[in-house]
């Protein structure tokens, strides 16, 4: 696994390994370039990473994108901690994709319990009501296709949550972000819709709002 390499670059390898497997283009999306910057921030292995994108072409579905990956990524993570600290850091294994849907669900109320503004509650509720939804029909789905359909819950939910933003709020968000990107360069767009994905992810921190992975 040469992408896996010791001392590679984490961006390099790990968008390597994925292009090869997805065999077709070359370029990643900005939300899949800050994908890997919140893997990276995080302490994600690259090894670690490869695995899981691996895991989540061998389920099956068309993978288009690596956030498409997530799930399987976190999943292998956690088997990573478990394994390294003999510890049950991978109970979240064994359940079944309805039983994480309704955690996620119930995190998102657990949270939107805790909002202090009405619109930003109201926006977090329905995306845990959507999500319970999801979970209800999981039987029907694989994990794959339910990961495609959270991302769309997420997009509508933070499209929404940004509107509650004071307005001198947002453009320090967008400043901060545009920070991240300093000594990585990118094509004027794709630096700009990358902002704009490291800004989402700013936005679930500011809300402290669930990873929604399954």
């Amino acid at each position: 696994m040469k992408a896996a390499a010791k001392g590679a670059d984490f961006f390099a390898a790990v968008a390597e390994h994925f292009v090869e497997r997805r065999g077709r283009g070359t370029m990643l999306s900005p939300a899949d370039l800050a994908c890997l910057a919140d893997w990276e921030r995080a302490g994600v292995d690259a090894a670690v990473a490869i695995r899981g994108i691996d895991e989540a072409f061998r389920r099956g579905g068309e993978i288009r994108s690596l956030r498409q990956c997530r799930w399987a990524v976190e999943e292998e993570r956690r088997r990573s901690r478990a394994g390294a600290r003999g510890a049950g850091e991978g109970r979240l294994e064994g359940k079944s994709l309805a039983e994480k849907l309704a955690a996620l669900a119930a995190a998102l109320e657990e949270t939107a319990r805790g909002a202090a503004d009405a619109r930003a509650k109201a926006a977090i509720q329905d995306a845990a009501a959507a999500v319970r939804q999801l979970a209800e029909k999981a039987e029907t789905k694989n994990a794959v296709t339910a990961q495609n359909e959270l991302d769309e819950i997420e997009k509508e939910l933070f499209t929404e949550i940004e509107k509650t933003l004071p307005a001198e709020e947002a453009t320090r968000l967008e400043r901060d972000a545009r920070a991240e990107l300093r000594g990585r360069k990118f094509e004027a767009d794709v630096a700009r819709r990358t902002v704009r994905a490291i800004t989402t992810r700013k936005l679930r921190e500011r809300f402290r709002l669930p990873s929604f992975t399954v």
